[in-house]
């Protein structure tokens, strides 16, 4: 770098590199969000098929729709991740985002990948998180709204888990949010969860995760009447009363339960809580007073009414949703979903690592 005198400065460098000025606006990542909007529509107009009259016009301005909105989202989350434009793979994606768009015009299917674009430049290496994203990207145009919806579904009721909400009123306060936010109008029909399967989003297997079940996933807890004192051993008991492993039931405070929300932390918990060696008996202690799968799903519907209709698509044997697991690429696209729609901000690395 050469000064040329007070307040200026002269400096070469090379295409999409860092340029330092005092007193100037300094562009710490290579790209602005305006030099990066100009090569994602560059990259576009130079790639897109030839269309002709209203047709080239309509596709140019879906193309560049989708673009200002994603390096809106881009410019307010991370601002500094503007460079990754530079890289072929993301100018690749993007284009095949804006190609997509261009063709249907689909509301829902622009912001499914405003949301996946963002999250694919929020990735530093080539891993498995970007594969997945990259092929997100490519199969969500193959999928309709209806169809991504129930991907978001199987992805909320089978692959997370609630926190933070620790009786059943908090639970369904969630969940009626959630439920409003993702909406349930899935396919009803067998073809639909084929045609998911075709595009590598989810397979089809044969074991099943019934409605319930779901609802209850990370939360059994809350859907226990508990068991009276006398129900089991007096010396466990006077144990679990001594490590503070048992409470008042939530549904009926004359009776006991352990201090356990999810099954699954069971090993965990008891361990921490210096009853490794009482683990077995506390296997069989959790599942005391558990409501039946046709209760659990029936107050469901009873505190959130809307959510009927999932039930029954779910329980309808027809429909694949019951026998539907997610792969990584159904996996990028349901967390998508999922956090633009019910806020929720737990990262893709939990689940694709």
């Amino acid at each position: 770098m050469t000064p040329t005198g007070r307040g200026g400065q002269s400096q070469d460098a090379g295409d999409y590199s860092t340029n330092y000025q005092a007193g100037k606006d300094i562009h710490v990542h290579g790209l602005t969000v305006d030099e990066a909007r100009t090569v994602a529509l560059d990259v576009f107009k130079a790639n897109a098929i030839e269309l002709a009259g209203v047709a080239q016009s309509i596709a140019v301005a879906r193309a560049e729709q989708l673009t200002n909105d994603f390096l809106t989202k881009l410019e307010a989350e991370m601002p500094e991740r503007a460079n990754a434009l530079a890289d072929p793979d993301v100018q690749s994606v993007v284009f095949q985002a804006q190609r997509e768009f261009a063709r249907s015009g689909e509301e829902d299917l622009r912001v499914a990948l405003v949301d996946l674009l963002a999250q694919r430049v929020g990735e530093d290496d080539r891993n498995l998180r970007t594969l997945a994203l990259n092929e997100a990207i490519a199969s969500a145009p193959k999928l309709t709204e209806k169809q991504r919806r129930a991907i978001a579904w199987v992805f909320y009721l089978r692959y997370t888990r609630p926190v933070g909400v620790g009786t059943p009123d908090a639970y369904y306060s969630r969940l009626e949010r959630e439920t409003s936010a993702l909406g349930v109008d899935v396919p009803t029909g067998q073809a639909d969860y084929q045609h998911i399967e075709y595009v590598g989003a989810g397979s089809l297997s044969i074991g099943t995760t019934t409605f319930a079940k779901g609802i209850m996933s990370g939360v059994e807890g809350l859907y226990t009447t508990g068991f009276a004192a006398s129900e089991i051993d007096a010396d466990l008991l006077a144990e679990l009363r001594t490590r503070n492993f048992v409470i008042p039931a939530l549904r009926d405070p004359g009776r006991l339960q352990l201090q356990l929300l999810a099954d699954e932390d069971l090993d965990e918990q008891a361990t921490k809580a210096g009853l490794a060696a009482r683990i077995p008996d506390l296997k069989t202690v959790v599942t005391r007073g558990r409501m039946s799968e046709e209760d659990v799903a029936n107050e469901a519907i009873n505190r959130v009414p809307r959510i009927a209709h999932l039930r029954d698509a779910w329980e309808n044997e027809q429909t694949g949703l019951s026998a539907m697991t997610l792969t990584s690429v159904g996996l990028a696209l349901g967390h998508a979903y999922w956090t633009r729609l019910t806020g929720g901000n737990a990262s893709l690395k939990i689940w694709l690592p």
